[in-house]
């Protein structure tokens, strides 16, 4: 958390002292597709939960977040971004009975919108190419509550509150062409302050009644591909 503290100061910082050194520039519009990849090391992984020789697996699949950007540039080097985003996680659970070989599977989703505020802070490497960093939190909003359920189990997940916060970092490159916009790749870490959703599962089947409850962190590493419309400067 004093990590996170610290990374947003230096957001405000970036925001606050641009204006004084940087000349007027542009607002553009841009779109933006991100698919979402799970990985262990960045706490993406699966969870296990075993019980009574139950074994509970709950994973984050896949997913991915797009929407609607408006970048104001301050100069060729400092940009603030904002825009909403529909963000869709897709996690799968498994159930596994040792003592019965038994083995059901099931899915669902979570489905969210972000706001995010970026500070981007770019370097040239080519004639039209830059490379850029940024950093800046987000407001994520849940609105619903989940239920699965089968003939052998029975899972809610339960919203901790409606809106939560969270950081996100980004690193990539952009092509910026003289008419026709600006092409941007690259990639965005999104980590929750706290966990988003509780899962609870109950499986009841072979005589057994066993239950279990998670924290399920949402944080997610995305392939960010983005495009921003041209606009002549005034």
């Amino acid at each position: 958390m004093r990590f996170l503290s610290k990374s947003i100061f230096f957001c405000f910082l970036i925001f606050a002292g641009s204006p004084l050194f940087a000349q007027k520039g542009l607002t553009t519009l841009g779109i933006q597709f991100k698919p979402i990849f799970p990985l262990n090391f960045l706490n993406t992984g699966p969870i296990y939960n075993d019980t009574a020789n139950v074994n509970f697996k709950t994973e984050l699949t896949s997913g991915f977040s797009g929407g609607l950007i408006i970048r104001h540039s301050f100069s060729e080097l400092i940009s603030l971004e904002t825009g909403i985003n529909y963000v869709k996680r897709k996690y799968s659970l498994t159930i596994t009975d040792s003592d019965t070989a038994f083995k059901g599977e099931s899915s669902y989703r979570i489905i969210s919108y972000e706001v995010p505020v970026s500070a981007m802070i770019f370097t040239r490497v080519g004639e039209n190419l830059y490379a850029s960093g940024a950093l800046g939190p987000a407001v994520n909003m849940f609105a619903s509550d989940i239920q699965t359920y089968d003939y052998y189990f029975n899972h809610v997940s339960s919203y901790r509150q409606i809106f939560q916060f969270a950081i996100n970092g980004n690193i990539g490159f952009e092509y910026r062409t003289p008419k026709d916009g600006t092409i941007y790749f690259g990639v965005s870490y999104h980590r929750p302050f706290e966990y988003i959703y509780f899962d609870q599962v109950r499986y009841k089947y072979h005589g057994k009644d066993v239950a279990v409850g998670n924290q399920l962190i949402g944080n997610y590493l995305t392939i960010d591909l983005r495009y921003y419309f041209h606009e002549e400067k005034r």
